[in-house]
C-alpha cells in the first residue's frame, strides 16, 4: 500500500514537472501592447485584431481597429520584442506593460485648432527625415504659424495653414486629406492651373511611343505593362506603375477608365497585406511570361519614364528578373526623435526565370517613389545603364497619420541609401546618359510628343544605338 502511495506521488510529481516544462517552453503570445520603433505608433494586439494608436508628445488617438492583415503579418516575436512584416519592410516593436495614460484621456481637445496644430507640428518634428536636405528650420516654421492659430480658427483657415507648411517642404510624399467640403472651399479661394495632359492623355502618348517601335505590342492590365521586341532582338518593357499589376482575371480589352474601376473594386475587398502580395504575384507572373515569350531578346529596355510609383516590393521583384547574383541592393532607416533607427538591408535575389544581359533603364522626372527604388537598386548591378533625366527624388515610404480631428496626412520619415551611403532624397538619381527632359510634366510630355512627330524617341534611339555598339565590341565566338 505504501509503495502504491509513493508511486502515485511520484507520478503526480513527474506530471507536475512535465506541465511546468511545457509552460516554461511555451512561446509567449504576441498579444499585448507594443510600441513601434521609429514610426510613432503604439499597437494593441488581440489575436487577429489590431488597434493602432498615433502617439506624439501632446496626443494619443486611436487611428483604426482592424484585422492584423490590414497592417502587416506577425513575422517573429519574443517576450519583449515583436517584428511585423509590412510588404518587404520589417517593423520592430517593444512590449509595453500597458497603454500610456495619454491614450486613455478624454477627447475634449479633438476639435481644438491649437491642439491639432501642435500635434501636426510635433509629428513632423519627431519623424520627418529631410529637414536638413530641404534647408528647413522647423522651429522657425513654428514661430511663424503657431501665432496664427487660436481657439476660433476655422477649419478652412487651419487647413490653409497646414497647406502652406506642407508647401515649404516641396515633398511629393507629404499630403493631407480633409472632408470634401473643406477641400472645395480651399480650392475656391485659390487659382489652380490645370494640367495640359490628363492621365489618359499620358497613357495614350506612352502607348503611341511603344507602338511606334514595337511590332505586335502586347498589353497587360490596360497598359500598366506594355512589351514586345524592337528590331527582332531588343526586348522592350514599359512599366507605368508599381501597382495595379495583380491578375484579377478582368477582361483583356478594358480601357483605362473601366479597368481602374473594376480593378479597385476587387482590390479593396482584399486585406491590405494580401493585396500587396497580389501585386507582387502579378508582376512576377507577367515578367516570367515576358522573358519566356521573348527568347530572341539579347538586351532589354525597361521604360520607367511614366512610372509614378506604388509598392517597393514590386520594384525589387522587377529587378530580380534582370539580375543573376544575390547581393545587397540598398538600405533604409527610419527617423526617430534624436537620429535614426538601425537600418534595414534589402537584397537582390535573382528570380528563377531571369535575364542576365544588358538592360537600358529609361527615366524621367516623373520616375518617382517606388520606381525610383528600382533605379536605386539597379546601381548595384553592372548590367544596367540608365538613360534619361534625373528622377524626382521622393524615396521614403509614406508614414500615415491622423490628427485628433480626423484629418489624415502623410509624411516622409525614412532615408534610403545606396551601397556607398549616398542619399538621393530631394535630389534624384542622375542617368548615365543624360537627356534634358523638363521637370515640368506638361513640357516633358510635349517633348516626347514632338519627338514622336519627328519619328523618333531620343531615349529609345540612344538605347538601340548603345546596344549596336555593344554588339560590335563583343568578340566573335571561337569555332572548333
Amino acid at each position: 500500500m505504501k509503495n502504491i502511495k509513493i508511486s502515485s506521488i511520484l507520478t503526480l510529481f513527474l506530471i507536475f514537472i512535465s506541465c511546468n516544462e511545457k509552460v516554461s517552453n511555451e512561446k509567449p503570445k504576441p498579444d499585448g501592447i507594443w510600441k513601434q520603433i521609429g514610426y510613432g505608433n503604439i499597437i494593441a494586439l488581440n489575436d487577429t485584431i489590431i488597434s493602432v494608436y498615433n502617439i506624439s508628445k501632446q496626443d494619443c488617438n486611436l487611428s483604426f481597429k482592424e484585422h492584423i492583415l490590414d497592417f502587416g503579418r506577425v513575422k517573429n516575436y519574443s517576450k519583449d520584442t515583436l517584428i511585423i512584416q509590412h510588404g518587404n519592410d520589417d517593423w520592430l516593436f517593444t512590449r509595453l506593460g500597458k497603454l500610456p495614460n495619454l491614450c486613455k484621456t478624454s477627447n475634449e481637445l479633438n476639435n481644438n485648432p491649437k491642439h491639432n496644430f501642435q500635434v501636426f507640428w510635433d509629428t513632423f518634428n519627431e519623424h520627418y527625415a529631410s529637414f536638413d536636405i530641404k534647408g528647413i528650420d522647423w522651429n522657425e516654421v513654428y514661430k511663424i504659424y503657431e501665432p496664427k492659430v487660436n481657439d476660433n480658427t476655422t477649419d478652412l483657415e487651419l487647413y490653409t495653414i497646414f497647406r502652406e507648411m506642407i508647401a515649404l517642404l516641396n515633398d511629393g510624399h507629404v499630403k493631407m486629406e480633409v472632408p470634401e467640403q473643406i477641400e472645395n472651399e480651399y480650392i475656391n479661394q485659390i487659382e489652380e492651373q490645370e494640367d495640359k495632359y490628363s492621365k489618359l492623355d499620358e497613357f495614350n502618348l506612352n502607348k503611341e511611343i511603344a507602338e511606334f517601335y514595337v511590332d505586335s505590342l502586347r498589353n497587360y492590365n490596360a497598359g500598366m505593362v506594355r512589351y514586345g521586341l524592337i528590331n527582332d532582338n531588343v526586348g522592350y518593357v514599359q512599366i507605368n506603375a508599381m501597382l495595379m499589376l495583380a491578375d484579377y482575371d478582368l477582361q483583356k480589352d478594358l480601357d483605362l477608365r473601366n479597368f481602374y474601376g473594376q480593378y479597385w473594386e476587387k482590390a479593396e475587398n482584399r486585406k491590405d497585406e494580401l493585396q500587396r502580395q497580389d501585386e507582387v504575384d502579378g508582376i512576377n507572373k507577367i515578367l516570367n511570361s515576358i522573358i519566356k515569350d521573348l527568347p530572341k531578346a539579347k538586351s532589354y529596355i525597361l521604360d520607367l519614364r511614366f512610372n509614378g510609383g506604388g509598392k517597393d516590393a514590386v520594384a525589387l521583384d522587377i529587378l530580380n528578373h534582370f539580375s543573376d547574383q544575390e547581393k545587397l541592393a540598398y538600405t533604409k532607416k527610419a527617423r526617430i526623435e534624436k537620429g535614426f533607427a538601425n537600418p534595414q538591408n534589402f537584397k537582390i535575389i535573382p528570380s528563377k526565370n531571369h535575364f542576365s544581359g544588358k538592360v537600358y533603364l529609361l527615366t524621367s522626372h516623373l520616375t518617382a517613389s517606388a520606381s525610383e527604388i528600382l533605379v536605386l537598386a539597379s546601381l548595384a548591378n553592372t548590367n544596367f545603364k540608365r538613360i534619361g533625366s534625373t528622377t524626382e527624388g521622393i524615396f521614403s515610404s509614406t508614414l500615415d497619420k491622423e490628427l485628433p480631428n480626423g484629418w489624415e496626412y502623410e509624411l516622409s520619415n525614412e532615408v534610403y541609401q545606396d551601397l556607398k551611403g549616398r542619399n538621393y532624397e530631394n535630389i534624384g538619381i542622375s542617368a548615365d546618359y543624360q537627356i534634358e527632359y523638363s521637370k515640368d510634366k506638361d513640357e516633358f510630355l510635349d517633348q516626347l510628343s514632338n519627338d514622336l512627330k519627328g519619328k523618333k524617341d531620343s531615349a529609345i534611339e540612344l538605347a538601340i544605338q548603345l546596344e549596336k555598339e555593344q554588339s560590335v565590341k563583343q568578340p566573335l565566338p571561337i569555332k572548333n
